[in-house]
């Protein structure tokens, strides 16, 4: 089952990223992923997580609202006939039974296993029966770069920030970022996407969430090192959204995401696991450490 689940996430990322697509590009992304405009669950308020935030992200709906078809029914509504919904990933502790245990003792034992529902967004439902929310404005005062310096500055325990020479990187032996000049950047928007991805490494460190793919044994463009980048790049994007940073960087951010998807194209878990990880990562950054650590629960 959970092979399957993988495969349906991973095929809808790569059908989309083969088109020159950045997946989770959405029409609402003039506002802070956090908050209302998040892709959520209607009924019940909770905005989606990890795998979910990107697989809903990137469809092309105006408004982030998502329910179930029993949901559907519930506000007196129903999903249209014909209608395709879109999987929502979560995991479920099962206990091992006997006769599915491979040793005595594991019988009694939860494990946790990777399952899916399938969701709808609100446009293809009819007649249901919704309460009249208020539309947030849109501060014409908003500032994006404003907001990823905010950021970094808000990172606890972040590290080391130097600049100098011409190549951005993150070395966990001295737990540094190294940035080129901030006037060595073409704009602003792509100085902070590529702080955020150096960021992304850094919460790898042994002080941090400790990841193992932090420092690679198989060298450039191996397995391990594949998958700490393609965590790292999901890192910057969810941070992107969450300050407001728009086009140019996203079109940067699926050109790369492209080249390390075909490295990984034969593991179809990839994805899912780069991208609980990204979440961890964000949240560490944007010091949720109440959450970070929290299973994604269905919504």
């Amino acid at each position: 089952m959970s092979q399957k689940i993988y495969q349906i996430v991973t095929d809808r990322i790569t059908e989309m990223l083969a088109q020159g697509r950045i997946p989770w590009r959405r029409p609402w992304k003039q506002l802070r992923a956090e908050g209302s405009q998040r892709p959520r669950n209607l009924t019940t308020g909770i905005p989606y997580r990890g795998a979910n935030w990107f697989l809903l992200s990137m469809l092309n709906f105006s408004t982030p609202d998502f329910l179930t078809f029993k949901q559907a029914l519930a506000l007196g509504g129903n999903v249209r006939k014909g209608e395709t919904g879109f999987p929502v990933i979560f995991w479920k502790l099962m206990e091992v039974k006997e006769g599915q245990a491979q040793k005595p003792e594991d019988v009694g034992k939860k494990v946790p296993l990777l399952r899916y529902y399938t969701v709808f967004h609100t446009s293809q439902c009819d007649g249901l029966k919704l309460p009249e929310q208020p539309i947030a404005p849109v501060s014409t005062e908003f500032d994006p770069i404003a907001d990823a310096e905010g950021i970094w500055a808000g990172f606890p325990q972040k590290p080391d920030l130097t600049y100098g020479g011409d190549r951005a990187c993150y070395s966990p032996t001295f737990d540094q970022i190294r940035m080129p000049p901030r006037k060595a950047f073409p704009t602003a928007e792509g100085f902070y996407e590529t702080l955020f991805h150096e960021a992304g490494h850094s919460t790898g460190h042994s002080t941090r969430l400790n990841r193992k793919e932090l420092v690679p044994s198989d060298g450039f463009g191996g397995h391990l090192y594949s998958q700490e980048e393609l965590t790292a790049e999901l890192t910057a994007a969810f941070l992107c959204a969450e300050s407001g940073i728009d086009q140019p960087v996203l079109e940067n951010q699926a050109a790369y995401l492209q080249s390390w998807l075909d490295k990984l194209s034969k593991e179809p878990e990839a994805f899912i696991k780069a991208a609980a990880r990204a979440q961890k990562a964000a949240d560490w950054i944007l010091d949720r450490k109440a959450t970070f650590t929290k299973p994604e629960e269905a919504a």
